[in-house]
């Protein structure tokens, strides 16, 4: 798992400035920018799939019991027999490699994904697959009981067209083109992972707490952040309150909002239930890169979308990371 590079005292990790411009690419593709006062250490890259051309892309609507592309809820659902979504947030053992972005100018290292059919009715073979989500476009409603997202293979360093970091090794893979894009519902069938944030009781350290919920959960996680960002946050990023102002203004917690440990990030947010979620920036960058302005879901833009997993059973699950991104 390489993703914190604070062992790295003389690496070359970039500081947290450059987190908050790939998290703002991960999440809008947009322009770069700059934390100001909130500094810590980090670094990594992620190159997100693209497509070649609009012919490219499929789409499919996939009910979570099944990897086939269908609008129809089968009539016999089959649980899964590996992984069954929990009832309820439960803490759970690290994601899969592939399930991390990058640290340090290193690539993904996994096992490289099925191809994907270009035939959106095609079933997924089990495995991993690199997925991101974008933020809803201005005229359409922000998702709240379904999922929607890109659907690209792992494959292997070294293949034609495929962009890796120098010096890759054997089992370094990157991300190929987007092949599919996928509706899913969250619902109570669907398994979903969450790396969040921690602190150590003192504050003298920071660390990564996975837990699952289903699709339900996560939904609720969702809208629990996205109602108090609105009411908590997003007036001081319209109104362009500077990062250094935030530690004294949430040196309470409000609505569920309070400073992290370690300068770790601007913010991090703890809801009734699941994991803490790092904020390690408050919204997108505007279309010139200079300005920080709301973003239309703050959940889309800090808990990042990073990979599908279908399982042998055909059960899928959704991994997520919401804790610091080096």
């Amino acid at each position: 798992m390489q993703h914190d590079c604070r062992a790295q005292p003389d690496s070359t990790c970039a500081t947290l400035s450059d987190v908050t411009t790939r998290i703002a690419r991960l999440a809008a593709a947009v322009a770069v920018g700059a934390l100001t006062a909130v500094v810590a250490t980090g670094c990594g890259d992620d190159a997100a799939p693209t497509a070649g051309s609009s012919s490219a892309i499929t789409t499919e609507v996939l009910d979570t019991t099944s990897v086939v592309a269908t609008t129809t809820v089968p009539a016999t659902i089959v649980p899964p027999t590996v992984a069954p979504a929990p009832a309820g947030w439960q803490t759970v053992a690290e994601m899969p490699s592939l399930a991390y972005i990058p640290c340090c100018g290193s690539n993904y290292s996994g096992d490289a994904s099925p191809e994907i059919p270009t035939d959106a009715t095609a079933a997924l073979a089990p495995g991993i697959y690199r997925a991101v989500r974008e933020q809803p476009v201005d005229d359409a409603p922000v998702e709240t009981s379904s999922i929607t997202f890109s659907v690209a293979s792992f494959v292997p360093c070294g293949t034609p067209g495929v962009l890796c970091e120098d010096g890759f090794v054997d089992g370094d893979v990157g991300v190929g083109p987007v092949v599919r894009e996928v509706a899913m519902p969250l619902d109570e069938d669907l398994r979903v992972v969450v790396g969040g944030f921690a602190c150590a009781d003192d504050g003298s350290n920071y660390d990564t707490v996975h837990q699952a919920a289903t699709g339900v959960e996560f939904a609720a996680l969702q809208a629990e952040l996205d109602a108090a960002y609105a009411s908590e946050v997003q007036a001081l990023v319209e109104d362009q309150t500077g990062f250094e102002e935030y530690p004294t203004l949430f040196a309470e917690p409000r609505g569920g909002f309070s400073v992290p440990c370690l300068m770790a990030g601007v913010l991090q947010f703890e809801g009734t239930a699941g994991p803490t979620i790092l904020l390690q920036t408050l919204g997108a960058w505007d279309a010139g890169g200079i300005e920080m302005v709301p973003s239309r879901s703050i959940s889309v833009s800090v808990v990042s979308l990073t990979a599908l997993e279908v399982a042998a059973d055909g059960s899928q699950t959704l991994y997520f990371y919401a804790g610091f991104l080096s």
